[in-house]
């Protein structure tokens, strides 16, 4: 507990205590917490495939807890060991109600209503049918009775079933029929009116009864009946089944399967877009991805979206009549981040490091943004609510058991949907979530790596545009954390389906993580960064080809403004200034657009006036006097007083002690107010002053330009205003003409840099020291005597005295420990203590004396620190005042260059020498003067010290020893023959020096004249592990021993890549160069084709082609790479930090730190041995 905080030794020394105070019930608490920890975190085992189960495991739980809690010996509420009976009754009520309390939260996620906006069209359908005939009112009250008498709220529903077994038989049999006998017309009202999860969830299967009811009804409405059903039914007969969970039923998946598969082209697109937004986690992607067990069914389904995607492309690209009429479609994805992208988040660790807004404040002007590129350059021009939206948020906040993290934010996003204070829409969709995961999210905070992030969002990217390749996809987001990276991985993925990155500025552009100008360049990958979304808004506008249209820019604008203007709480007002100024700019640049193609423009935010006309305030430029305001740009016109202090005092005084005289009784002027002692300085005293603001808002109607800066101009005389405004109707009194004062220096100044005024304070000069008159000279002070070659103190340190000068008495002293000279007089001289204690002090605070050398460059030996290390100046620069014996040999030796040399004494090359750096005069210059990092107490100087003190006391105990010397060691990281990346190819590494941790790496990717490798000295940062080229880890590679496998991983201290063989049972290990490429599929693996699954059997790469052996019937299939696909790529492991294989290994297993690892290169190891060998 050493190196544990405060806190954190409280909480453990708490929870000792607690184990030592009562064993028993604390033991039994922390299993039944390690077991809920796994019934949270491993959401595929199977007590997770059905309701029920997960009802037995709460009930049991509670169960346990209670008695735990009642029966432990040393509980604190053990009632049970006193009366078991009441004990046993506890346990029991506890276990029901906690059955009857999951039932309930269960109950209520299936009746919840879904945000369909398309359902306000049931009304219209219920009158035609009411027409028609058709009495589906009474069908939908008979369904509803019989779901009521079937599902008892206090009453289980499998004790129900026993013991009503013919009552609830004849009701399921009775829902049935009136699904089967109804009217085609009148099903989809039904499916939209009922509760039909909650419909599934009640009639069961019973296999002792021989009733499958639910399957009987269920495969009636996805199969049977499937055709009559619309757009809206299927997604609703989707949704049901997810919350019946599809393992609950074996022929779930198949059902999902029949309604996809059998819905086309626009249809398609519809149910998948109206899927992802019901406003819950249940999504398509969690559908196809999650819920979905079968890769089969699963590749079933992206096969016929992705073929129905084709079709789709086709008719847009010929222009035909049904892609104009779907025209009203911009077929565009919106995706974006949350934190620091929607909303701020204040600074939050982790959420987000935006403290420019408060915490949780809507940036002004991305709903509109949302909107606006939702809406596209194609069909109506505003958006309608009938209309389905197409926004997904791709968060990095980790999903958690069930919809536990996702609810709070789609309650946030209803919140959000929800009309203003000023009646304007707010979010005109309810968008998808794509979570993240607790294994990126940990791996961020143990590492602060923000590369775990990115790729979880560009894997959910990869899911989401397999779902819908019809749609191209705009990523916005903020350069806070990966997100940068992950928009460069979905452009390098998908070029095609990716767009556009828009990316809000959080931080500085140079710390995005990944940036990197000339890798984005060399790709063609254009990310653009903004501050304000009505400058994104404009670069979408002014793009080829534009993603929005002009009167959308116009619409982002005005709504950014009224968004500011809605924003009740800031960090504070210099921040409300900056953010203020921040959007007029962006909004600026916009009206200048608008204005050029003939639309309206946005009027820019107004600033309050904080400052009054005639107000004396502080400005950068010194004290001035209002006389203006601009609101849209928050500038002030000033006046500056440049007069002397004492004239400026003098006039402040005035102005406080002077009466209100030339005020007519019962009026005040404008800029007379009251004021408290504390503010006095506002009271700028002047009679006229509310004239000199007047004319200065007539002089500034003309079109000058505000600027931020000092703008000096000639004003108008005092005389000339009287003139021109004509008779005054105050007068002023004599006593004012002082603070007449009228500046001919005018000034805009901003108003962030404008403060209240506070009265110049005049230098005072002590009077006591000296009389006016005196008949007797001023008693004379003890001088300090001056001799000459001793050490005084002075003002700027430690000197020794060279001359002194009796006539004026000058000193002129040599400072000590750094080279300079000064004349003093001799009152600034005094004496330095020569005691033991004032010695060592003395010492300890002065640097160590240099001893003088020439001037640097022409001294040889002078110290220098340079970048490759400190070394000593070996070869200088001749000095001017030296005569040169050969100056033609001389200039042609240096070949016309100025060049020195420096040793670098800090590392020694092979031989036992030190490598010479060669520089120009400015360059060593450079490193010379380069200040280095201060020493707060040197060996040396102690030695000093002592040695200086040994005649006074210290002689006779004293005896010097050498400091050992620091030899600097580096640990290595690159073992011996690594195969490494550097920045001048491929290399091998040959040796390391532990001394400065430079490695010797032998550059086998090209050669000399001589035939030789060249050999560069590099450090580990300047090095990388080799890849083979274009293979990952984790995927099919092809070795030049003949056999495909896994590329499993590389040792990133060797670089040998671990291949494993699944066909042989071998694992190889291989250098680099071993490694012939990659491939779609090693031998051995499951593989799914259009003619259904198999293995490879073998794969020609001479040809290119795969020999696949296909599975239930005896036949051989050549394929090429782009016919098939492996199986096992959509599959996501769980197994990572937070599954529960990890901990069952650590506790029935061996640790991979116990098993002998081979660093052998080009080795295979049988898989018959033990698995001890094998890893």
């Amino acid at each position: 507990a050493a190196g544990l905080s405060s806190p954190e030794q409280s909480t453990v020394l708490m929870v000792l205590t607690t184990f030592v105070v009562a064993p028993v019930v604390c033991s039994c608490l922390v299993s039944l917490l390690y077991s809920l920890y796994l019934f949270v975190a491993y959401e595929e085992s199977g007590i997770h495939h059905a309701q029920e189960f997960e009802n037995r495991f709460w009930t049991i739980f509670a169960m346990l807890l209670s008695t735990a809690l009642i029966f432990a010996s040393d509980s604190p509420v053990a009632i049970g060991l006193t009366n078991p009976a009441v004990g046993l009754l506890a346990i029991v009520l506890s276990g029901y109600f906690m059955h009857l309390w999951d039932r309930y939260q269960h109950r209520k996620a299936m009746t919840r209503q879904l945000s369909l906006r398309r359902n306000q069209s049931g009304n219209q359908s219920l009158l035609r049918l009411k027409d028609l005939g058709i009495p589906v009112e009474d069908q939908l009250d008979r369904i509803n009775e019989c779901l009521k008498e079937i599902d008892q709220l206090l009453i289980p529903s499998t004790i129900n079933n026993f013991i009503n077994q013919r009552f609830v038989l004849s009701k399921e049999r009775e829902i049935i029929t009136i699904f089967e006998e109804c009217d085609p017309r009148a099903v989809n009202y039904l499916i939209s009116r009922v509760k039909l999860g909650l419909l599934f969830y009640k009639i069961k299967d019973h296999r002792n009864f021989n009733g499958k009811h639910r399957t009987e009804l269920i495969n009636m409405l996805a199969v049977e009946r499937l055709s009559i059903l619309t757009v809206m039914s299927r997604v609703i007969l989707l949704h049901s089944l997810q919350l019946l969970k599809l393992r609950a039923n074996p022929q779930a998946e198949n059902w999902v399967r029949n309604i996809i598969l059998n819905t086309h082209q626009d249809d398609l697109s519809e149910l998948k877009t109206l899927t992802d937004s019901k406003g819950d986690y249940f999504c398509m992607p969690k559908l196809i991805f999650d819920d979905i067990q079968s890769e089969a069914v699963r590749q079933d389904i992206l096969r016929h979206i992705r073929r129905e995607a084709t079709v789709q492309q086709t008719h847009i690209q010929m222009g035909t009549k049904r892609w104009r009429s779907q025209m009203h479609m911009q077929w565009r994805k919106v995706l974006s981040d949350v934190d620091d992208t929607l909303y701020c988040s204040g600074g939050m660790y982790p959420a987000g490091v935006d403290k420019r807004f408060a915490r949780k404040t809507v940036y002004p002007g991305v709903l509109a943004f949302y909107r606006e590129l939702d809406l596209g350059i194609e069909g109506p021009e505003e958006w309608h609510d009938d209309r389905v939206g197409n926004l997904v948020f791709l968060s990095a906040r980790p999903h958690v058991y069930k919809d536990m993290s996702e609810k709070a934010n789609y309650a946030k996003f209803e919140k959000l949907r929800a009309r203003g204070d000023d009646g304007r829409k707010g979010l005109h969709t309810m968008p998808s979530l794509l979570a993240g995961d607790l294994a990126s999210g940990s791996s961020f905070i143990a590492t602060n790596d923000f590369e775990p992030l990115a790729q979880k969002k560009y894997d959910n990217f990869r899911r989401f545009v397999s779902i819908y390749p019809e749609f191209q996809h705009v990523f916005v987001c903020d350069n806070g954390q990966g997100d940068v990276r992950a928009g460069e991985m979905m452009f390098d993925g998908f070029p095609y389906e990716f767009e556009g990155l828009y990316v809000h500025i959080v931080t500085g552009i140079a710390k995005t993580y990944g940036f990197d100008p000339s890798r984005w360049h060399k790709k063609e990958f254009r990310p653009f960064f903004f501050r304000a979304y009505p400058e994104a808004a404009l670069h979408a506008a002014t793009r080829y080809p534009p993603l929005i249209r002009l009167e959308g820019l116009y619409r982002i604008c005005t709504d950014s403004v009224k968004d500011f203007e809605q924003i009740k709480q800031f960090p504070s007002e210099a921040v409300k200034a900056e953010r203020r100024a921040e959007l007029n700019q962006s909004v600026w640049k916009a009206n200048l657009f608008l204005a050029q193609h003939g639309s309206k423009t946005v009027e820019l935010i107004k600033a309050e006036q904080k400052w009054a006309d005639g107000e004396r305030v502080r400005t950068p430029f010194g004290i001035a006097i209002v006389c203006g305001f601009n609101p849209d740009f928050d500038l002030y016109d000033v006046e500056l007083d440049w007069r002397p202090l004492d004239v400026q005092a003098k006039s402040i005084d005035t102005a406080k002690t002077k009466p209100k005289a030339g005020v007519r009784k019962g009026k005040t002027l404008e800029t007379v107010h009251e004021i408290d002692e504390g503010d006095d300085d506002h009271a700028t005293g002047r009679k006229g002053t509310q004239e000199v603001g007047e004319s200065t808002a007539e002089n500034q109607e003309d079109d000058t330009p505000y600027y931020p800066f000092v703008e000096s101009r000639s004003s108008p005389s005092r005389q000339e205003d009287v003139e021109d405004n004509g008779p005054q109707e105050i007068n002023e009194p004599e006593e004012a003409i002082i603070d007449s004062f009228h500046s001919p220096i005018r000034a805009q100044v901003g108003g962030s840099s404008i403060t209240k005024l506070t009265a110049p304070v005049l230098p005072k000069i002590d009077k006591r020291s000296s009389k006016k008159f005196s008949f007797f000279p001023p008693p004379q002070a003890e001088k300090y005597p001056i001799p000459i070659g001793e050490e005084c103190n002075t003002p700027y340190g430690v000197a020794k005295v060279l001359d002194y000068r009796k006539t004026n008495e000058v000193v002129a002293v040599e400072m000590v420990g750094w080279s300079a000279k000064a004349y003093l007089q001799r009152s600034a001289l005094k004496p330095v203590n020569k005691g033991l204690l004032g010695s060592i002090f003395q010492r300890l605070s002065l640097p160590e004396p240099v001893e003088k050398k020439a001037d640097f460059p022409f001294a040889e030996g002078t110290k220098i620190s340079t970048p490759f290390g400190s070394g000593k100046l070996k070869k200088p620069i001749v000095s001017p005042k030296k005569k040169r014996q050969d100056t033609a040999k001389r200039q042609q030796a240096d070949h016309g260059y100025r060049t020195v040399s420096i040793s670098l004494d800090s590392w020694k090359l092979a031989d036992g020498s030190s490598p010479l750096l060669y520089c120009t005069p400015e360059t060593a210059k450079m490193w010379k003067e380069r200040k280095g990092e201060p020493s707060i107490f040197s060996l040396s100087t102690l030695e000093s010290l002592m040695t200086s003190s040994r005649n006074i006391l210290l002689d006779p105990f004293l005896t010097q020893k050498e400091a050992p010397p620091v030899v600097p060691k580096v640990k290595r990281y690159f073992e011996q023959a690594a195969a490494v990346s550097t920045e001048f190819g491929s290399g091998v590494v040959r040796s390391f020096r532990p001394d400065d941790g430079f490695y010797e790496v032998s550059l086998v990717g090209w050669k000399l004249a001589n035939g030789s490798h060249p050999t560069a000295y590099l450090r580990k940062d300047d090095m990388r592990t080799l890849m083979a080229t274009g293979c990952q880890e984790g995927y099919p590679v092809l070795t030049k021993l003949g056999v495909s496998g896994t590329l499993a991983s590389v040792e990133p201290t060797t670089g040998i890549h671990i291949v494993t063989v699944p066909s042989s049972r071998m694992v190889c290990y291989l250098q680099p160069d071993c490694i012939v490429g990659p491939l779609k599929a090693a031998v051995g693996e499951d593989v799914s084709t259009a003619f259904g699954e198999g293995k490879v059997m073998y794969y020609d790469q001479e040809n290119d082609t795969y020999r696949i052996k296909l599975n239930g019937w005896n036949a051989l299939l050549y394929a090429k790479s782009d016919t098939f696909e492996r199986l096992g790529e959509g599959i996501e492991d769980r197994d990572g930090p937070f599954g529960v294989k990890w901990l069952l290994s650590f506790l029935f297993f061996p640790s991979e730190s116990s098993i002998t690892t081979r660093s052998r290169s080009n080795s295979l190891v049988s898989g018959s041995q033990s698995n001890r060998s094998v890893s």
